[in-house]
């Protein structure tokens, strides 16, 4: 499939500033680099938000409306899955950048992430779930949907989906820009300094947190501005995320650009190598036994920190060649029709 007699529409929530929305300007801004006609199209609701000003980097213009003919492509993140349905001659792409976000799949996904009680389970997944019926984004529906041509961000993403739909997805990835983080010697950082997000995995890590040395200092990533997280990064030992990766999370990366030792669950992305590249002992299982491994495993990597970086050098290069991956995945994709290739047929 090749899309140079039309036009590329790209649905996106216009004005927010996380790793999604970046992914579909990197997107476009690819697409035009590799002689496409592309277009952001803000979705209605967020059309009277200001565009992110740092996103100003890319080549990324906004066309005011889909046009749906049957020459343009529309590509839509799994947090539109519920849109593609309006369109009926244009070709769809659904680009699954994250599991847990889309309505077809965050009923399901909270129903097993949530360890309370049946009652408190069936309370959360309610809403979400009622609003899949009533969307029509159901598995089973989409599975009937051959039209549509699925994408995904992870590795993670692409056995779930190609599991959960019945379908070949193809991998467009995403890429971290690399300019911010410069990575800080070893000995100057502070390895004994445990720094993360609390919204990934935070109440497991404050569990941790209370069974770790008190030699361990903690700094959570919260209320800071973009340069104090940068500045964070640079400065801390370790990069802890026990969350549930619903997709290639940007932070990890960015931990290990700028020189921090970085440790994850096997939860989501987090379990598959493809997707977080770092060595078997830096990752932690779920389960009874995560917090007290999690806390017996931190003083014994940061006691041989520098060790322990250099084990992670590699996945820092994975990391400064992603640009280059993400242009070939796109060009196979949108220009040369060679679909349903995996993270392997790029090693």
């Amino acid at each position: 499939m090749t899309t140079t007699s039309g036009s590329i529409f790209v649905l996106y929530h216009r004005g927010l500033r996380t790793g999604g929305p970046e992914a579909l300007h990197q997107l476009v801004d690819m697409l035009r680099e590799l002689g496409q006609d592309a277009y952001l199209v803000p979705h209605p609701h967020t059309a009277g938000n200001d565009r992110v000003e740092q996103y100003g980097i890319y080549d990324a213009p906004e066309a005011p409306e889909i046009i749906d003919s049957a020459e343009n492509v529309v590509v839509y993140p799994e947090t539109y899955v519920h849109e593609m349905s309006h369109i009926k001659q244009a070709r769809r792409m659904c680009w699954w950048l994250s599991i847990d976000n889309s309505l077809t799949f965050m009923a399901e996904r909270m129903w097993y992430r949530n360890t309370a009680g049946l009652f408190e389970k069936a309370k959360e997944a309610a809403v979400p779930f009622a609003r899949m019926w009533k969307n029509g984004v159901t598995p089973a529906k989409l599975r009937t949907d051959k039209d549509v041509i699925h994408l995904v961000q992870s590795s993670y993403a692409w056995a779930f989906v190609a599991t959960r739909l019945d379908v070949v997805p193809s991998l467009v990835s995403d890429y971290t820009p690399t300019g911010e983080f410069q990575a800080t010697a070893t000995a100057k950082r502070n390895r004994q300094l445990v720094t993360y997000n609390p919204a990934k995995g935070g109440h497991i890590i404050d569990a941790v947190k209370a069974a770790s040395p008190s030699t361990i200092e903690w700094q959570p990533i919260v209320g800071m501005t973009r340069a104090e997280v940068v500045a964070t990064l640079q400065q801390c030992g370790v990069y802890l995320d026990l969350g549930h990766h619903p997709g290639k999370d940007r932070m990890p990366r960015e931990a290990t650009l700028s020189g921090a030792l970085t440790i994850v669950a096997r939860r989501g992305s987090g379990a598959f190598y493809a997707d977080v590249p770092i060595p078997w002992e830096h990752k932690i299982t779920p389960g009874d036994t995560e917090v007290a491994t999690a806390a017996a495993m931190l003083p014994q990597l940061i006691a041989n920190f520098e060790q322990e970086v250099a084990k992670q050098g590699s996945y820092r290069e994975t990391i400064l060649n992603e640009r280059s991956r993400f242009k070939r995945e796109v060009e196979d994709v949108f220009v040369n029709g060679r679909l349903g290739k995996d993270a392997y047929d790029y090693v």
